[in-house]
């Protein structure tokens, strides 16, 4: 019998330019990330960038914290003044948000591209 194939817990980059900040997550967004993803997103809230993204098109997985994590980094992106979405229709956000109702709250972007140009107001 075969052990079960344990896939590694996500890991982020982040790129900074003036335009924006854009965080890339790639693996799963599991609990065991979940502490180190929110304090990354509220560094870069901190930093003020003229808009920030976070790009989930390349996760398997993602929590049911994470979706508490995003939310609560909409809220503090609103208080202050940063711009913020998430872009990459990967189905491991979208089925959650979509049967939580949270459509309205957290969109979800294509793309970066996408996500940077409806934060710009294009």
């Amino acid at each position: 019998m075969l052990a079960p194939q344990l896939s590694p817990p996500a890991v982020f980059d982040v790129t900074a330019t003036a335009h924006a900040s854009v965080i890339t997550a790639t693996g799963e967004l599991d609990l065991a990330v979940t502490e180190h993803l929110e304090t990354l997103l509220r560094q870069e809230l901190r930093l003020a960038p003229a808009a920030l993204v976070f790009d989930v098109s390349a996760v398997t997985f993602c929590s049911a914290r994470v979706l508490s994590i995003l939310l609560d980094a909409v809220a503090e992106a609103t208080l202050t003044g940063v711009p913020f979405a998430v872009a990459g229709r990967c189905r491991a956000l979208l089925r959650p948000i979509a049967v939580l109702h949270l459509d309205d709250l957290l969109p979800v972007h294509s793309s970066t591209e996408e996500a940077l140009l409806r934060l710009a107001g294009g």
